[in-house]
């Protein structure tokens, strides 16, 4: 009798340490995500995470736009056309801010809308927000 208790013990107890993996919290993150289209300024941007990298695409409501301005915070000013992508590890979020720009004739400046910020992330959870 004590045999079997003992062999219905241990089988017992090897089921709940196979389990442990399976009841255990995960700290995983998507492995994809997207940030819905969002217009601030007359511009728009939206934002897909896959395959460790962000991918920003932006557009426009203006009527002509030749490219936009664009910056990480923090980050150098860059020129683009419409969109910017770079690496990164899950569970990262930042802000990008942008403007969309119609590049002026021979020696005249470009002319831009107001700069307009816009959140990213990489597998983090997003807040949905209207503005």
């Amino acid at each position: 009798m004590l045999s079997t208790f003992t062999k219905i013990l241990a089988a017992a107890s090897t089921i709940a340490v196979l389990m442990i993996p399976l009841v255990a919290p995960s700290t995983a993150y998507a492995n994809s995500t997207t940030v819905p289209r969002k217009c601030i300024n007359g511009v728009c941007g939206s934002v897909k995470y896959f395959g460790g990298k962000v991918r920003i695409s932006l557009s426009s409501k203006l009527s002509r736009t030749t490219h936009f301005n664009f910056k990480t915070n923090p980050g150098d000013q860059i020129e683009v056309g419409n969109g910017y992508s770079f690496d990164r590890e899950p569970g990262d979020s930042g802000t990008y801010s942008a403007q969309a720009c119609d590049r002026g004739g021979f020696g005249a400046r470009s002319t831009c809308t107001k700069w307009a910020t816009f959140d990213w992330n990489s597998g983090a959870q997003e807040q949905e927000e209207e503005q």
